[in-house]
């Protein structure tokens, strides 16, 4: 892991042109790893584009207020001149750039903790057993502060790590929560992270048609033999509601956090025969590799896939493949 590392400081180091990026469906760690680097590089000097062809979450938008975010058609350079890093994206498909930036760009760099991933870059850092790709940028940014001898990480940086390990942490509550993680969030609020601005951000304002949806939602609830809970959420409950696509994830725990459930499954249509399906289980159950049979992928606990067909038939078909799993 190491010598990915110091492979990949040496690659920043050495260039001068960079667009950073992540997956579709912007999450925290999403945007908390991907904002660190596009920090980092400005810190040294570089030119850095960042570059997202989603929206961002609402509960994540004060860390980009003053970020010019481009979408590609909005990328007017040279691409043979610049370096693509790919951050907690865990399949080369789901780089949230068009298909002219990831195959021109003359190196392509991908920092991951996705099992599922398949090393797609030209420099990998990938570590699954880490809390989140944060983590690993943190490591980075640690081990290149020693390079350079001057440290890297000051209170934006911080702020975005700490926002990308709480999210994908669960508020320290998951099982990819290790020891390093706490050590990790100790440095960083001794870097300045604000802490209590990131909590009340993330988990303490929600608007009140969130909770309106949610009502909804929990009116689909569905159990399996005590074992298998899911919901829906539709086009018309998320437009009803004024909640949009992206901003409706946090639903998904309701279903696994019932006493006895061992996976929950949320179905959430995005468009009309366009399911994205997510996956979260408690104790044994593997969901990388139920949401993989459906062309997916993510982590043993936490994972997701798209089924191109109506919301009913989406159901019926994950839930029969889980079944096969308990």
């Amino acid at each position: 892991m190491l010598d990915n590392i110091k492979n990949i400081i040496k690659a920043i180091i050495e260039g001068n042109n960079f667009i950073v990026t992540s997956h579709y469906s912007p999450d925290g760690d999403n945007i908390g790893s991907t904002l660190s680097m596009y920090y980092a590089l400005n810190k040294l000097e570089k030119n850095v584009l960042y570059v997202l062809d989603d929206s961002i979450p609402r509960n994540l938008e004060f860390l980009v207020d003053e970020i010019n975010i481009l979408k590609s058609e909005e990328v007017n350079v040279n691409l043979n001149d610049y370096t693509l890093i790919s951050l907690d994206c865990g399949d080369f498909s789901r780089i949230c750039v068009d298909e002219k930036i990831k195959t021109e760009v003359k190196q392509l760099i991908c920092i991951d903790h996705h099992a599922s991933n398949d090393s797609f870059g030209d420099l990998n850092y990938i570590n699954p057993k880490e809390s989140s790709t944060c983590e690993l940028v943190y490591n980075l940014l640690k081990e290149m502060s020693e390079t350079i001898g001057n440290q890297m990480i000051d209170e934006s940086i911080a702020t975005c790590l700490y926002t990308g390990l709480l999210t994908d942490t669960g508020n320290f509550s998951y099982s990819n929560t290790n020891p390093s993680s706490y050590l990790m969030a100790y440095d960083l609020v001794n870097l300045g992270a604000k802490k209590d601005n990131i909590i009340q951000r993330l988990f303490q304002s929600n608007p009140f048609n969130y909770y309106k949806l949610l009502g909804e939602a929990l009116e689909t609830l569905d159990i399996v033999d005590g074992k298998v809970a899911s919901m829906m959420l539709t086009i018309e409950m998320l437009d009803r509601n004024q909640i949009s696509f992206n901003d409706a994830d946090g639903v998904t725990s309701y279903t696994r956090d019932i006493d006895g459930v061992e996976v929950g499954i949320l179905f959430k249509e995005k468009g009309p025969g366009e399911i994205k399906v997510s996956f979260r289980s408690k104790n044994y159950v593997n969901v990388s590799a139920i949401a993989q049979s459906f062309g997916g992928g993510g982590h043993v606990r936490a994972s997701g896939c798209t089924i191109k067909d109506s919301i009913e038939n989406a159901k019926e078909m994950v839930i029969n493949e889980v079944l096969k799993h308990i």
